[in-house]
């Protein structure tokens, strides 16, 4: 019988190794942001970056899943999807008909790289809010980052949460289980506040 314990404890050793390699990161990681910083750097040598949204793989996740960019080159509208932990390569860009992108100012990747420590500190600073505002409801999930420069000209961050109502958001319909949620969104200013736009 010791024998066999000595073997289990390996084993499961190996295991929890092989889930945690395997796991996607989370939305807001610095790994994960990594990953798309050196995405984007690549791709702006080619095109202007106008938005960069993060979604999670699955609602209420939290997972890095994809990525969505707006992208500008010779004054045409591009959209190009980015996709992570599904084993498929990124889509290239498409041209896009609208023209609405035109006189957007371009993000520099650099204040997105800036942002990498600091998303994990601004994703506590809104759950701390929703515990203060929400009563009765909890947090789920980051849904979504968006990277933009605003209508000021300014570089801002926003980040969607999700939230359910406590002991009131499973139900039972048809034959699954559905969880309702609602988003609420966050914006990162300047000087880093994050502050709940209602």
């Amino acid at each position: 019988m010791k024998i066999k314990h000595l073997f289990l404890i390996p084993i499961m050793i190996l295991l929890v190794s092989a889930c945690s390699q395997i796991a996607p990161p989370n939305i807001s990681s610095p790994k994960a942001l990594g990953e798309l910083i050196a995405d984007l750097k690549t791709i702006a040598k080619t095109y202007d970056i106008v938005k960069v949204d993060i979604t999670e793989k699955d609602k209420l996740t939290g997972d890095f899943g994809f990525v969505v960019l707006d992208l500008i080159k010779d004054g045409e509208n591009y959209s190009q999807v980015l996709y992570y932990n599904y084993g498929i390569a990124h889509n290239d860009p498409k041209k896009k008909k609208s023209s609405s992108l035109r006189k957007t100012q371009p993000i520099n990747v650099e204040d997105i790289e800036k942002q990498q420590n600091n998303i994990e500190t601004y994703l506590e600073n809104a759950k701390r809010q929703i515990v203060e505002n929400f009563e009765g409801y909890s947090f789920e999930s980051i849904g979504s980052i968006e990277f933009y420069i605003n209508k000021d000209g300014n570089f801002e961050t926003k980040l969607t949460a999700n939230i359910t109502e406590d002991n009131n958001s499973t139900r039972r319909e048809g034959g699954r289980m559905v969880t309702d949620y609602y988003s609420i969104e966050f914006i990162v200013d300047g000087d880093g506040n994050v502050v709940y736009k209602e």
